[in-house]
């Protein structure tokens, strides 16, 4: 007997097995759950929120075998350098971009650089940059996004 549904159950249904085309839906009240360490290849789409917690004692998850937290948004810069706190208690790494209303040129942030000598303190440094390499000092808004613990 041959199967051709994307969502089934292998024999001896130890298994579920989702081929290309088939969702899994989780109702109100559902959840899934692993009880031991998982792998996972493939992709997530979360339509809503996604919450991860740990165990007692040690965070839900790891950066390259790290325990590690990550912290991203949007953060406005008034005159071409900022400050801005993550919420991590430490910063190991960040990155951030412009966010362009318009296209880029002589008249718009193009670049920024990301300074973190404030990493102990859970912060990071921006400061905006321009064509040629120039300094920005106005304003413009940074997407960033840090890890750390």
């Amino acid at each position: 007997m041959s199967y051709n549904t994307p969502v089934r159950i292998l024999q001896g249904g130890s298994v579920l097995e989702v081929a290309s085309g088939g969702t899994i839906s989780i109702l109100s009240g559902g959840s899934i759950q692993n009880a031991g360490g998982q792998s996972f290849a493939g992709s997530v789409i979360v339509s809503g929120s996604l919450s991860v917690t740990g165990v007692a004692g040690a965070p839900a998850l790891t950066l390259g075998g790290t325990y590690g937290k990550w912290s991203f948004g949007t953060v406005g810069i008034a005159a071409g350098v900022g400050t801005f706190a993550t919420g991590l208690s430490r910063v190991l790494s960040a990155n951030a971009n412009p966010l362009l209303g318009e296209a880029q040129g002589a008249g718009s942030a193009v670049f920024v650089l990301v300074d973190l000598s404030l990493s102990g303190a859970g912060s990071v440094i921006v400061r905006l940059g321009s064509v040629g390499g120039a300094l920005w000092n106005a304003g413009g808004t940074v997407t960033y996004s840090a890890f750390g613990t």
